[in-house]
């Protein structure tokens, strides 16, 4: 089995079209999208160059679904009310409130 590093997390996010954060399903669908546009069957490109594309992408999905479905997540009632404390909207300011385009 391949080591996961975070270089190898980051260039399969990238494949993917994942900038920063995404969940589970935000990866599914992702991945979905991707390989609907380069499956050799419906992609305009060129045909070798869909079906590596293709199989790069589900190694890409393989890489980042199996990360998230065995990191650990912590259920002590601290780190979850610390996690659920930030309210989506207080999470989106923090982190983009001053940037010029959204500020």
């Amino acid at each position: 089995m391949t080591t996961i590093t975070a270089g190898r997390l980051r260039e399969a996010a990238e494949l993917l079209g994942i900038r920063n954060q995404a969940t589970l399903n935000e990866i599914r669908a992702r991945y979905s999208e991707r390989v609907k546009e380069w499956h050799p069957d419906v992609s305009q490109n060129d045909p070798a160059e869909s079906h590596e594309m293709t199989i790069r992408l589900k190694e890409a999905y393989d890489l980042l679904t199996d990360y998230c479905m065995n990191r650990p997540v912590s259920f002590r009632l601290e780190d979850l009310e610390k996690d659920l404390e930030q309210s989506p909207a207080d999470y989106w300011m923090e982190r983009f409130g001053d940037d010029p385009i959204w500020g």
